[in-house]
């Protein structure tokens, strides 16, 4: 039998159904309906002690989360898939064999943010721009309603 834990991703309220359904493989829906039932011929006291194990009983430890793919995480290699200690902590096993992802190179690449169209970083520019426009709108329009609302002010309207 594996640990306890409260899951973390088959959860409804505080994930405790789903971490039980887990460790004793069973049907979580199930698990729920039952827990449901046994409420009504309990008197809540099932409810009751559902919160209090929900306190008790800990979160389900989760890698942290990478948003490039690789790193701590089922499968993974280590820090961001290359191997601790071997002195190349962005990818691949320290040598030069084939492709690795290198996350700072994005930062030092002259042509990062004008790719060819069709690319991620032409349309979150071209979304940049449209919000650029869109603020610069709003901004002219608040100027406006300002300026006539100021011109009322001194015109006694107000």
């Amino acid at each position: 039998m594996s640990k306890l834990y409260r899951s973390t991703r088959d959860k409804m309220v505080t994930g405790l159904c789903g971490g039980l359904s887990e460790t004793i493989g069973m049907d979580s829906t199930l698990l729920r309906i039952l827990f449901v039932i046994s409420i009504f011929f309990t008197g809540g006291t099932t409810l009751f002690i559902y919160f209090i194990a929900s306190l008790v009983v800990p979160k389900e430890p989760v890698p942290p989360y990478n948003p490039y793919g690789h790193g701590p995480g089922p499968g993974a290699g280590g820090y961001y898939g290359g191997q601790p200690g071997n002195g190349n902590y962005y990818g691949g096993n320290g040598s030069n064999s084939g492709p690795s992802f290198d996350p700072r190179t994005k930062y030092n690449d002259p042509s990062f943010g004008s790719r060819p169209a069709g690319g991620f970083s032409s349309q979150a520019s071209n979304l940049d721009a449209m919000m650029e426009d869109i603020e610069k709108k709003a901004m002219k329009k608040e100027l406006e309603d300002l300026k006539k609302k100021l011109s009322q002010y001194e015109k006694g309207e107000v």
